[in-house]
């Protein structure tokens, strides 16, 4: 892939496609579809890791993987994982276990914290809801611009 058409991609004004990487699979361009798990969103970082999942062998392709196993997104980074399970490292291993509970660390944060506290900004002190915080901004706002009735 050229300087280019990384330009046009990562900027997206070219799109990428499961199409285009089944492409660039039949036609074994690796540094096309390595591109495409580092730069893609999600469901092609997914469908690049499948694809390159028959070439882990090669230690460049390894690496993306092991890379892959922090991804933001936890259907991608368990993908990454899938392919290295079989692995006799073990370091990786061990990298495996970490990030599968910290997976379920965060997922059980968010079943137990309050989803109200984490929409408060900019010096909210209090701890309302949304739209108690909304009618309370909305009453200093009044108070702020009353206009002068009654001369």
């Amino acid at each position: 892939m050229n300087r280019i058409e990384a330009f046009l991609y990562q900027h997206q004004i070219l799109k990428l496609s499961e199409r285009k990487l089944e492409r660039w699979n039949k036609i074994e361009a690796v540094n096309k579809l390595i591109f495409a798990a580092r730069n893609g969103i999600f469901h092609i970082r997914l469908k690049s890791v499948e694809l390159l999942s028959n070439k882990a062998s090669k230690p460049e392709i390894e690496s993306l993987i092991i890379s892959m196993i922090s991804d933001d997104v936890q259907v991608v980074s368990e993908a990454a994982m899938k392919v290295l399970e079989n692995t006799s490292n073990s370091e990786l291993k061990e990298l495996i276990k970490r990030t599968k509970k910290e997976w379920k660390m965060k997922k059980a944060k968010k079943k137990l914290g309050a989803p109200y506290m984490a929409n408060t900004h900019f010096g909210d002190s209090e701890k309302l809801r949304p739209r108690d915080r909304l009618m309370q901004r909305l009453r200093d706002q009044q108070q702020a611009n009353q206009p002068p009735y009654g001369f």
